[in-house]
């Protein structure tokens, strides 16, 4: 019998053909078991809470569970680096932001250089702008009022955020960078320690999102400052967006989250999620829900490409923050 030699570009074609049709394939079936969902915060934070309202909604629309596990630390990046490591199969998936992401890109990058951790990037979810705010004990009234009170007594207070690297961190050392203030950087595990620290007038501000600070400012314990935004929010419509008050480059820096998959994962089980989460946010009960979280909810026809240029535009973006404010993790 004759054998056939096939050269190795021959058995490398073939094998992307083969691939080619079973992609349809693939996402028909796909999922046929639970897929797993890792938020890289701690349970019952901002984070953690949103991503289940948005897995229980594609759990539904795909007919599988999500079970979501919470892996914490440093930042988000020890969950993030478990997706990584995953199986690219779309049964391991990340719900996350990029900015808590960049400052330890930031701090261990030898060259200078950013590089998106390895992730495919399926989804932008939604963004969620900052509330800054203060105890009503401090006596401090409107931002020019804070800004003033920290430069008569320099060094003598402190600015809490949920952890190192998180949003609330980038937003308070952009502004101390950019309006040279002598003030320390008091970093809890979440926000919901640090607002509790703020009621009590332990610390002098923190950023949060609307959903941690609002409660607060309703309950007369904190004075809302400022809102990182591009412009005033409408449950805040008489506090001035950050942008207003002589710190612009901050007014695009809205806390982001997105769904991403480790990398290699075919691209029919990623547009299948894309697709599914797009069908999600037309639905008008789960829009409610994400209102509850006073967020913005993306274009629905945005595709995994251009999420993954957003992810990359907001990922350069913090770094060059992190890089400018020298910020560090305790």
């Amino acid at each position: 019998m004759k054998r056939i030699h096939l050269s190795r570009r021959a058995l490398v074609l073939a094998a992307l053909a083969l691939g080619a049709l079973h992609a349809p394939a693939m996402a028909q079936t796909y999922p046929n078991k639970p897929v797993n969902v890792v938020v890289p915060f701690p349970a019952g934070g901002y984070v953690d809470s949103f991503a289940r309202v948005v897995t229980a909604k594609l759990g539904a629309l795909l007919g599988q569970t999500m079970p979501v596990l919470n892996r914490p630390g440093a930042g988000g990046t020890v969950g993030a680096e478990s997706v990584v490591r995953a199986p690219p199969d779309g049964y391991t998936i990340l719900v996350s932001g990029v900015s808590s992401l960049a400052i330890f890109e930031a701090m261990r990058s030898k060259t200078g250089e950013a590089e998106l951790p390895k992730l495919s990037y399926i989804s932008l979810i939604a963004s969620t702008p900052g509330v800054m705010t203060t105890s009503t004990q401090s006596g401090v009234t409107s931002f020019q009022d804070l800004i003033a009170k920290v430069r008569k007594e320099p060094g003598r207070y402190s600015y809490g955020s949920a952890g190192p690297g998180t949003p609330s961190h980038l937003w308070s050392a952009e502004i101390v960078r950019a309006l040279k203030l002598d003030i320390r950087h008091a970093a809890y595990k979440g926000g919901a320690p640090a607002l509790q620290e703020l009621a009590n007038n332990q610390i002098l501000w923190m950023i949060d999102t609307p959903v941690g600070s609002l409660p607060l400012a309703r309950a007369g314990k904190v004075t809302p400052l400022a809102v990182i935004a591009p412009s005033r929010i409408k449950q805040l419509p008489d506090t001035p967006a950050i942008g207003e008050l002589g710190v612009p480059q901050l007014a695009d820096k809205a806390s982001t989250l997105y769904l991403a998959a480790p990398a290699g994962t075919p691209k029919a089980i990623l547009d299948r999620l894309n697709e599914v989460y797009a069908q999600a946010i037309k639905d008008a009960e789960f829009t409610v829900r994400i209102d509850t979280f006073d967020s913005v909810l993306p274009d629905p026809e945005m595709k995994a490409d251009k999420v993954r240029e957003a992810a990359e535009a907001e990922y350069l973006s913090w770094f060059k923050i992190v890089r400018d404010t020298g910020i560090k993790v305790d």
